[in-house]
């Protein structure tokens, strides 16, 4: 079993309150027992690109920056595992990426976005770079988690992949708005969840930044596609404990991973074959 803080955050466009924030609801998440917590997409700044062609001098940070050690260090004090999830700055190019600190302070894997989308509220194509690794699964005291960056979750074959890769647990922080249906919002973590036999959890953000007004909905979601526990459109500390024993034994009774034959989805062959 695995005790799981989901911190469903409001963002302001002031980075130092964000990280003052995130560092509070660390502290909060280990007093309330939590063996892992974890924060929406971008959560250290307001969300530039829901407008094209800004400067995007002030929207990611370096892997070393003060606010990154800042975060490690309370993960430290507090004993505490965190996914944090910004835009981080690696060789020239910004990268919407995840973070997993251990409970000791060490950056134990990151994870970029591979799948840059580009629509009105969604510009990211005008500031991001793809990611060019893949999805990473990392060990962790607490069992081997897998990391999905919010658009990346929309198709199927990135929860596959992390299980494929020994995944207990799928964590997902996203950016996701009102103007989306709500029903499809949850069912596209629960499916997943089913049928990969994975505990998965979603984070998103709250409130209103500039035409977005983020609609919350974090969700736990158990290996069978029921949720464990959901939150409303407010700010707040959603709890829930995972079972990933009961997800390996009903991987296995439902055979959607074992009996997946890789051989006939032929990808970059069915793509060369439409153009």
């Amino acid at each position: 079993m695995i005790i799981i803080a989901a911190a469903q955050m409001r963002v302001s466009r002031d980075r130092e309150e964000n990280v003052r924030k995130s560092v509070d609801l660390i502290e909060k998440a280990a007093a309330a027992g939590a063996q892992l917590v974890c924060f929406p997409e971008g959560q250290l700044g307001y969300y530039a690109p829901q407008y094209p062609d800004l400067a995007a001098d002030d929207i990611a940070v370096t892997i070393d920056d003060p606010c990154i050690q800042t975060l490690r260090a309370a993960c430290r004090e507090n004993g505490i595992i965190a996914v944090i999830a910004h835009n981080f700055l690696i060789d020239g190019k910004i990268y919407a990426s995840m973070m997993i600190i251990s409970e000791e302070g060490e950056i134990l894997g990151i994870q970029k976005k591979n799948h840059i989308v580009c629509a009105p509220h969604y510009y990211e194509q005008h500031y991001f770079t793809p990611g060019d690794e893949g999805y990473n699964v990392v060990e962790t005291s607490v069992g081997r988690i897998g990391m999905i960056v919010c658009f990346d979750r929309h198709f199927p074959e990135s929860f596959r992949t992390c299980v494929l890769k020994g995944a207990d647990l799928i964590i997902v922080p996203v950016a996701n708005d009102k103007s989306e249906p709500l029903e499809i919002f949850r069912w596209e973590i629960r499916i997943p969840a089913y049928q990969n036999g994975v505990n998965a959890v979603m984070i998103n953000r709250v409130g209103t930044e500039g035409g977005m007004d983020f609609c919350g909905e974090t969700m736990a979601v158990n290996y069978d596609g029921s949720i464990a526990a959901i939150a409303d459109d407010t700010e707040q500390l959603l709890m829930a404990e995972l079972d990933t024993a009961g997800a390996l034994k009903f991987r296995e009774e439902k055979q959607y991973v074992s009996l997946m034959r890789p051989e006939i989805f032929a990808y970059g062959k069915q793509i060369e074959n439409n153009n």
